[in-house]
């Protein structure tokens, strides 16, 4: 097995396991339908307006309808910020003005007098100055491989994430970004989930594992490639190095014209030319 389809096997496993979770545990009344939040990051400047997004589905075997008319109260660090309501498409947007730099917590939640029910949702505000640099961080280079019979095995109650973080990885990110870096993290490999609620798994596992906070990026149509450019055509134009593990990974990043270090060393002849190359996250620093 290459270091590719490791890669993808660490995000399959993480998502199996977070599936599992999210729709095995929890006891809605039976009088209200069943809902699913997405909520995705939001990437802003400071006294800077931020469009925050939302959707709430129906959750079921069969009924992934969107859900309209359902009332929805959004919290920013904790406090009370404003309610909206879910349109014909079970979409919902607030406008937000921070004013300082920082990390903040989006909390989004419905209102217990609606009709549906769904387990509240966090995502992470990300209030940047554009002059700070930003990395790129494929999360599968934070992920331990997982075994192939360890997807197979059922879980259980109270049974332990088969994706394990890699070692030092989340203690030389935070060094990196203390000082000098923002983060923004993508999944490199496929992951398929059907309302992509990929960024809420993502976020628990870095949070779960002590990851500095940053801003989850999905890829949406047109893959990394896309996203890398949107993000480029708001202006974050200091977005100039990655760290990740795949080459296709690393290709994509040189296409962009970006500096990319792979950890751990892929095998010999593998490894782009432009590429450099760490044996572990202690040896990342020394390469950026």
């Amino acid at each position: 097995m290459g270091p590719q389809q490791q890669a993808s096997r660490a995000l399959a496993a993480l998502f199996a396991m977070f599936v599992w979770v999210s729709t095995g545990t929890g006891s809605d009344a039976a009088d209200k339908t069943t809902g699913l939040l997405t909520l995705r990051d939001a990437l802003t400047l400071p006294n800077h307006p931020v469009r925050i997004d939302a959707r709430l589905t129906a959750t079921g075997q069969t009924d992934h309808r969107p859900l309209g008319g359902v009332p929805l109260r959004l919290r920013i660090d904790g406090k009370d910020i404003a309610i909206g309501t879910t349109n014909e498409t079970g979409q919902v947007s607030f406008d937000y003005l921070p004013k300082m730099r920082g990390t903040n917590v989006i909390s989004l939640s419905v209102d217990p007098a609606a009709s549906v029910s769904a387990e509240p949702r966090e995502a992470t505000l990300c209030v940047w100055e554009r002059r700070r640099p930003i990395v790129l961080v494929e999360l599968e280079s934070l992920m331990l491989p997982v075994p192939s019979s360890t997807l197979s095995e059922p879980a259980g109650i109270g049974a332990k994430s088969p994706t394990e973080p890699v070692p030092d990885a989340a203690e030389e990110l935070s060094k990196l970004t203390q000082y000098y870096y923002n983060v923004v993290y993508v999944p490199g490999g496929e992951l398929s989930s059907s309302e992509s609620d990929v960024g809420h798994m993502l976020r628990q596992w870095l949070t779960s594992h002590k990851f500095p906070p940053g801003f989850v990026a999905v890829p949406g149509t047109g893959g990394l490639s896309a996203t890398l450019d949107a993000l480029k055509n708001d202006g974050w134009t200091t977005m100039k190095s990655g760290i990740g593990r795949t080459r296709a990974f690393a290709d994509m990043l040189l296409q962009h014209r970006m500096e990319v270090v792979v950890v751990p060393e892929l095998p010999k002849g593998e490894l782009p030319r432009k590429a450099k190359a760490a044996k572990d996250w202690k040896e990342v620093r020394k390469k950026l």
